[in-house]
């Protein structure tokens, strides 16, 4: 396994950890989980830049990279719901969204295929996370830019979920 795998798996083993704080009570735990948060999404950016520039993109890191992103999300989704007033119908969207696109993914992955992040997916990870990172800020109440994060959260991932599939070959079972 390359360095670029050891740091999207790194970024997978950061989750359990961002449970923890994020359930914290403290001021301390909450800034530690968004600190947390912060790192191991940056580290997304990290193993994709040295993957290219070292010439290692492999398969598996293909297929664990965006694995990583959506146990990190949906981390901090739940604990966003459950703590910090997030509404639920909105994690839902965003998780169903999440789910259906790795079923895709795996598919075509299983049959020799890729299923490669476009540029709406890229911008749906980033205002995931930069939604994502304002609602974790311990803040007194629930402000405007938290609904308009959540708003623009929510375009950029419905819309890359729709491309994916719209853009996307269906793939037939193999014959048995």
């Amino acid at each position: 396994m390359n360095l670029p795998n050891w740091i999207t798996v790194s970024r997978i083993a950061l989750v359990p950890a961002f449970l923890v704080l994020g359930y914290g009570r403290s001021l301390g735990s909450s800034l530690a989980a968004l600190a947390l948060f912060g790192v191991a999404s940056a580290s997304d950016s990290l193993d994709g830049y040295l993957a290219r520039r070292q010439e290692t993109v492999t398969r598996l890191g293909a297929f664990l990279d965006p694995l990583a992103d959506k146990l990190l999300v949906g981390a901090a989704l739940v604990v966003l719901v459950d703590a910090r007033g997030f509404p639920l119908w909105a994690a839902v969207v965003i998780a169903a969204r999440e789910v259906a696109v790795q079923v895709l993914r795996t598919r075509i992955v299983r049959r020799g295929g890729s299923l490669p992040a476009s540029r709406i997916a890229k911008l749906k990870t980033a205002t995931q996370i930069t939604m994502v990172c304002w609602w974790l800020i311990p803040w007194e109440s629930i402000n405007a830019g938290h609904w308009a994060l959540l708003a623009i959260a929510l375009a950029t991932t419905l819309w890359s979920g729709a491309e994916y599939f719209l853009q996307t070959p269906r793939f037939k079972e193999p014959a048995r």
